[in-house]
Order: structure tokens, then sequence, then C-alpha cells
């Protein structure tokens, strides 16, 4: 070669500057610890292929694996198709958020109300332990399903993210729709374990490395704030002070009930000389003749669409609602849920862990225990009169529709996923944003439905309370199943781009919330309401800037370290 050709052919001239996937072998060989996000770095004919080999990009699969129908079932070359598709997607989500917005509002918040008014729970306990812990195990469960790589950033994200939403978003929400006095009893310390909580766990988090004795001080943590409410309502109830945080039960339509009226058969449509199968009748039908003749023509065709919703609902839960006769109670239908929502846990829960043969068998033991059970309720209890453990039948609904929303979310946070790789969103601003929101559907609803009703403290209860549950409990269960997989006990870990950003507007929200209340002599009025709203609008326009690079989010990931992106032909 000439000398003077040979500058023209310098290695470092020969790089191609733009950064891609080259399609040979020893690209492949390290796909799976590629972000599934790298999938708009690779060519359009190849992105099928990366989609397939990348663990990332099947880690929210859970029914459906929407990455792979979006990418090889869908042709991602063709723009129209792929867009159309995307827009299918969108109208899956409007239909899941549907679904979940019927079940809560139709089985889960009338049987959040019924056993908080029979355990005799205050609003504020109420929020803090049955309303929480039924918005959290869905969150906290489907983590634990779809963490199967051993990075918390993602996670832990998303639990700030959804802290911060719920302390000024949703709570922010209950005051618009209507103030309240603010009992201090039970909010100053929830606000207080909510300051708490947002430093220590950043403080945990922050060194990268968890052992065994952080993981149990989340935990006991979280056993001590639920012992100093419990001991500070018992001192309120010894004060005389309980009657003022009593529930009033009440209607869907905010009208106060009687509750010794709806309770015995005479009431029922028919009263006595009703029939047997008239019973049944009134228990499944899904709405009344004279609501479908009222109603116009979008309203009737929405109740149409709604019966065989309520068919299902109908077979795997019972209702539990003091507005209705006998206060929801069936015999006929209850002995049908004893039989039907058993299978349909297994088959839904066990169906990836068990191969055809043993899950018949786990099938046949739950439909012989099933019926033995129905023979005992069938001899123990009448048609005429709810059952003495009928408050367990409430808890039963509760958990039952929260295993429901749970797999409707599944679906939901799946497909927001998978929007959110069409889309390039880092999964730290998604975590914190869309995946929270999505996350936080459930709470929406139910907290829209309480305030509506006029249990606005309750609602407030469990905007503060879920926060904790969901970052002490979520977080602890996260690092026992880490180490378990890991057979060490001490793990890394990661808080991301966004996680000490959370924690300080967590800690802000929070100070900003105690000292509001008590300024304003514990009423949470409009201003409340409109100072969180202020908060939570910030945040998310910071993180917009973060996510558009216009300003540098406080974090651990500052820069690529090439933990992920090792498979770039390298800058020059």
């Amino acid at each position: 070669m000439l000398p003077e050709l040979a500058p023209l052919f310098a290695p470092e001239l020969l790089q191609n500057e733009t950064p891609h996937h080259e399609a040979h072998q020893k690209i492949f060989t390290s796909l799976r610890t590629q972000p599934c996000n790298n999938v708009h770095a690779v060519r359009e004919q190849e992105r099928c292929l990366f989609v397939r080999e990348t663990e990332e990009c099947r880690e929210s699969t859970h029914y459906i694996d929407y990455m792979h129908f979006m990418y090889c079932v869908v042709d991602s070359s063709n723009v129209a198709l792929f867009y159309a598709a995307i827009i299918a997607l969108l109208l899956f989500v409007c239909t899941l958020a549907k679904l979940i917005y019927h079940l809560a509002v139709s089985r889960y918040v009338d049987s959040v109300l019924y056993v908080s008014k029979t355990w005799r729970l205050n609003e504020y306990m109420a929020g803090v332990t049955l309303l929480t812990y039924g918005n959290g195990l869905p969150q906290v469960l489907s983590e634990l399903k779809h963490h199967k790589s051993g990075d918390t950033e993602l996670i832990y994200n998303q639990y700030l993210g959804t802290a911060v939403y719920q302390v000024s978003f949703l709570a922010a929400l209950v005051i618009w729709m209507g103030p309240f006095a603010i009992y201090p009893e039970v909010i100053v310390p929830n606000i207080v374990s909510l300051l708490i909580v947002s430093l220590l766990v950043e403080e945990i988090m922050y060194d990268e490395q968890v052992g065994l004795l952080q993981t149990i001080i989340l935990g006991l943590l979280y056993v001590a704030f639920l012992a100093a409410l419990y001991t500070i309502a018992l001192g309120m109830d010894r004060e005389g002070n309980r009657s003022r945080s009593q529930l009033e039960v009440r209607d869907a339509a905010g009208k106060p009930v009687d509750i010794l009226v709806t309770e015995t058969v005479a009431n029922v449509e028919g009263g006595q000389g009703s029939t047997w199968f008239e019973r049944i009748w009134m228990g499944v039908r899904t709405f009344r003749g004279e609501d479908f003749r009222a109603a116009r023509w979008y309203g009737k065709l929405q109740l149409l669409c709604g019966i065989p919703v309520e068919i299902v609902t109908l077979l795997l839960l019972p209702k539990v609602n003091y507005a209705l006769p006998l206060h929801g109670w069936s015999k006929c239908l209850f002995v049908v849920n004893l039989t039907v929502f058993p299978l349909f846990v297994i088959c839904t829960a066990l169906v990836d862990m068990l191969s055809s043969g043993h899950l018949g068998w786990v099938c046949l033991g739950s439909v012989v225990t099933t019926s033995i059970l129905s023979v005992i309720v069938c001899a123990t209890t009448s048609d005429d009169r709810k059952p003495s453990c009928f408050t367990c039948i409430g808890l039963f609904a509760i958990f039952g529709s929260s295993y429901l929303i749970m797999l409707l979310s599944y679906e939901l946070i799946a497909i927001l996923e998978t929007l959110s790789v069409i889309a390039n969103i880092s999964s730290a601003s998604f975590a914190i944003t869309i995946l929270s929101w999505g996350s936080c559907w459930i709470d929406l609803v139910t907290l829209k439905a309480l305030a509506e009703r006029g249990y606005s403290r309750l609602g407030f209860a469990g905007c503060l309370g879920s926060p904790v549950f969901n970052i002490l409990i979520g977080l602890c269960t996260v690092f026992c199943v880490q180490m378990i997989r890991s057979g060490s006990t001490t793990i890394h870990v990661r808080d991301g781009t966004s996680g000490p950003t959370c924690s300080v507007y967590l800690f802000t929200i929070s100070l900003t919330l105690l000292l509001s209340v008590l300024f304003s002599r514990f009423q949470a009025r409009k201003s409340l309401a409109f100072c969180l709203t202020t908060l939570y609008v910030t945040f998310i326009t910071y993180v917009v800037f973060c996510e558009l690079e216009i300003t540098h989010g406080f974090g651990t990931d500052h820069n690529d370290d090439g933990e992920y992106f090792q498979d770039r032909v390298p800058h020059h």
C-alpha cells in the first residue's frame, strides 16, 4: 500500500459512528443481558429475533406476550399496520380499566365497607388496613411474579413513584371531592412514618448492598407502624372518642342505609311469599327492568355489555353489601362460588408451575374439598337468614376481588410496558409515571367511589397507608426473594436514575402535608388539595425534563457504564 494512502485506511476511520447492533453471531450471544429498549437500535428485519432472545422483553409477559405480538406477529416495517396494532392495544387497555372499575365498584368497595363496619373499625384504621391490603397486594404480588432479573431499579422506582402519586395526586383528589376534618391521632403518626420511610429506604439503597439485617428492619418497621396506630386507636376509644370516626353505612348514592331493615328476608322484593327461585333470580340478575327502561341508548348498551362480565363475577364472588336484602346472602350462589373460585385460582396461579397431570389432581382435590364444605354450608345455613360467619364471606369477597383485579392488572401493566418500549421511554421515567398510574388504577377507582359516598376520611387514610405498606412490605418481600434466588444473605441493589429524586419529593410532599394540616387546624380544605396537586405537577414536569434530557436527574446511573450496552460499537 502506498504511504500517502495509509491514513485513509486507518482503523479509527473505518469505525461506524452510528450505534447499532451488528448482525453476526457474536452480537446475539449476549442479547439476553440487553435492555428491551435497545430494540430500536436493531434493524427492522432483526427486531423479532432480538425480542425472542432478550430476557427483559419477556419479563412482564403474563398470558399474552405483547412484545412478540408487536414485533413478530405484526410487521413493524409496515407503519400503518404497526400503528393500527398500537391503537388496538390502547383499546384493550381501556377495556381492562373498565373491568377493574366494575369489580372495584360492584364488589370490592362494598365488601370493604361491610367488614369494616362489622369489625367496628373506624375510617382511619379501615383505610390503613383493609383498603391498603386490598389495593396493595396486587402490586406487590405482580412485582414478585415479573421480577425475574436481579435488577431492583424498576421496582424501587415504581414503589417510590407510586408513593408520590398516592400522597399527592390521589390525596388531593379525595379532598377536591369534598373538604373534611382530619383527626390527628392517626394521620399525624402516618405522615411521620412516611417521612421516616422516605429517608430510611434511600439510605439503605444508597450503598447498593442490602443484607438480611436491613431486610428484617423494613419488616419490623411496618409491624411497629401498625402497633403504634392500634395503640393510639385503643387510647382514643378509652377516652370515649370512638364514635366520631365510626362508619355510617350508605348506599351507592350516598344515602344512609338502615342495616337492620335490609338484613331480614321480609324486606326482599316479594317478602316472605317469594319463592326460592325468585330469590335466586333477584341475586343473579345484573340490573332491574325499570333501570333498563329509564336509561338512555348508551346506558342500555352499557348494561347489555355488562351482562357477561356480571355473570362471570357472580360465579366467582359473592355479593356482600349492606344495601342489599340479607346483605347480599344467597346460599345457592355461595355454594357455586365456593366450588368455582378455588378452581379458578388453581388454573390461573399454577398453570405455569405444574404439568397437566399434576394440575388435574390438584383440581380434583379442590373439588372434593369444596364439595365437603358445600355440604356443611347447606346443612348449617338457611336461605332466609345470613349466617353468623358472613364476615368471613366478606373477607372472601375482598381478597377474591383483589385477586381478579390483580390478574387484570397483570395484562394492563404488560401492555403499558410494551407501549413504553415502543415509545422509547426510559425504564426509570416509565416506572414513576405510566407504570405507577396503571398500578394505582384500582386506588383511583376505589378512592373516587368512597369519596362520592361520603367516606373521605377512609380514602384519605388509604392514600397515606398504602405507600408505607408498598415500600416496606414490598421491598422486604422482593429482597427476601432475591436472597433466596441468589443463595446469599447480601444482594446487590440499585436505586436507579430517579430513586433519590422520588425519595426527596416524597419527603417534601409529606412534610408539606404535615405542616399544612397543622396550620389549618386539621381541616382538609381545597387549598391543601391545590398545594398537593401543584407539587405533583412539579414532580411530573421534572421527570419529563429528565426524560427529554433538558435537565439531569439526580441518581446513581448518570452515565452509560457499559453494564447493559455491551454490544454497541464503541465511539471514537
